[in-house]
């Protein structure tokens, strides 16, 4: 008998290990869904009957095993939801699996009621858990007791197994409680854990993002919002050097906004920042479609377009373009020395890279024509 006993406590130990992984990331509390609860209840009444399966004769009539502990643990952490489903599967299983007999009957009715007593008991008395588990496996084995003493006519063989049911079922509810109490703790450690690697990784996410947004904004100009001067440098060289396999030709434009210090000193510099943004708003609308150009602020009033795979002659027609196109904004400029307008003087050279050439060669050819722009009166393209 003791063996027999030990075997249904092992497999109750075994058991709440398994329904521990399986429902992991359900725990089981009074204040859980009733979905969450129903499956536990599902899995405790599971193991209500194959711990009949594991059960042994007492008399031709009468079985003994440890079913009562999973509708008490049940209880104990779920309250009467799971406790009530629990034992309505073990009532239903004493009968499916051992006919309807009068004792089955009387055997599934002690399961049903200890469902509901044990889950009002737990639901209603508030007392310390490990003291409640303990009153509720005092329930249990009471309405076992009734049932053996209907159907066990020795004396000494109900005492026997009384005495062996009770010492077995205390010792093994004592286990079996501390261990759910294992492994709901160790199950909730587990979902702390993933909960904070989770929210590591967002915050990971969100500050690889701000430094994505941080190092995008340390590429921009703040006032125009194209291309800085970091950008320009970057972006050239990185041209530079792929174009030098292709044998491909790059061009750069460069401009400068004509008597522009002027116009500050005329209109205040608040104005001059508004006539910046709308002529720079306005090439970048005109380059928009261009999928071969890199608009930047070279520095100061001085802008600057880079156009890989672009020869010099097209480089000409699009620099018309810009000029005209800056022109018809129509920005009063009334201290301008060649117009009343806003206008734009352009410099621009081509070359195909290669070793014996850098693209500060560029540059300089670039802004040499924009300085020849300058001395030939302003408002003018100049090219090599």
């Amino acid at each position: 008998m003791l063996k027999d006993f030990f075997s249904n406590v092992t497999i109750l130990i075994a058991s709440f290990t398994v329904m521990g992984q399986i429902l992991k990331n359900k725990p089981l509390h009074h204040s859980s869904t009733f979905k969450t609860k129903l499956d536990w209840g599902i899995c405790y009444g599971i193991l209500g009957n194959i711990l009949m399966l594991f059960s042994f004769q007492i008399n031709p009539t009468t079985i003994a095993d440890l079913r009562h502990l999973a509708i008490v643990i049940a209880a104990a952490f779920g309250g009467w939801v799971p406790a009530i489903i629990a034992s309505g599967l073990i009532a239903i299983g004493r009968i499916v699996l051992f006919g309807l007999t009068d004792t089955a009957f009387v055997a599934a009715i002690s399961a049903f009621l200890t469902g509901i007593v044990c889950g009002g008991f737990s639901s209603k008395l508030n007392i310390q858990p490990a003291l409640k588990a303990f009153y509720m496996n005092l329930i249990g084995l009471f309405f076992i007791s009734v049932v053996f003493a209907l159907y066990i006519e020795d004396v000494k063989t109900l005492l026997n197994v009384l005495m062996m049911h009770y010492l077995i079922s205390l010792i093994g509810g004592f286990f079996a409680y501390h261990l759910s109490i294992y492994i709901a703790n160790s199950n909730a450690a587990v979902r702390e854990l993933n909960h904070s690697l989770i929210k590591l990784q967002e915050s990971e996410q969100e500050l690889n993002k701000a430094n994505e947004f941080l190092n995008r904004l340390s590429y921009r100009d703040g006032l125009t919002g194209i291309g800085n001067r970091r950008h320009f440098d970057e972006v050239l060289n990185k041209e530079w050097s792929n174009l030098q396999k292709t044998n491909s030709p790059i061009t750069l434009l460069m401009f400068d906004i004509d008597y522009f210090k002027k116009y500050n000193d005329t209109y205040g510099h608040l104005a001059g920042d508004q006539c910046l943004q709308m002529i720079t708003a306005a090439i970048k609308d005109l380059m928009a479609n261009n999928p071969y150009s890199t608009f930047c602020r070279y520095g100061g009033e001085e802008f600057a377009i880079i156009f890989t795979k672009t020869k010099l002659d097209n480089g000409i027609a699009i620099a018309d373009l810009i000029q005209k196109k800056v022109q018809s904004l129509k920005i009063t400029h009334s201290s301008s020395e060649i117009a009343e307008i806003v206008t734009i003087s352009i410099g621009i050279a081509s070359m195909i890279p290669c070793l014996e050439t850098q693209p500060k060669d560029l540059i300089h050819l670039a802004d040499t024509c924009l300085y020849t722009s300058k001395t030939k009166g302003r408002n003018t393209i100049s090219t090599p």
